[in-house]
């Protein structure tokens, strides 16, 4: 202010120490300007709520990309199922013959 010639701040800039719990010194800043001014002309911000509100955005983020993995990878998975369902399915005969020539399990399960 008195840098600029003006008699009012426009800002002020607060970093609290390490261990210190932002709220209360937000709580205690509060206190001090209203006790000086007289009445609430002034506004708080604390980055920490930001960073709170940050994080559980990240996580709901995260928690649906993770969801929509999950949900493709089924989806993935059924489809290869049908596929293969219907490949057997189309396959009986053949199956069938080569078992009744004499074909173990283990061939047939080789041929898909």
């Amino acid at each position: 202010g008195r840098v600029l010639g003006q008699r009012h701040l426009d800002s002020i800039s607060v970093r609290v120490k390490d261990g210190m719990p932002s709220k209360a010194v937000e709580e205690q800043i509060k206190a001090l300007m209203l006790q000086r001014h007289g009445t609430k002309d002034f506004f708080t911000n604390n980055l920490d709520s930001v960073m709170q509100t940050v994080q559980k955005t990240s996580r709901s983020l995260t928690l649906l990309l993770s969801l929509i993995a999950v949900i493709s990878l089924v989806v993935g998975g059924i489809g290869v199922m049908n596929i293969m369902l219907v490949s057997v399915t189309e396959r009986t005969r053949e199956i069938g013959i080569r078992m009744a020539v004499g074909a173990r399990q283990s061939d047939i399960r080789q041929q898909f």
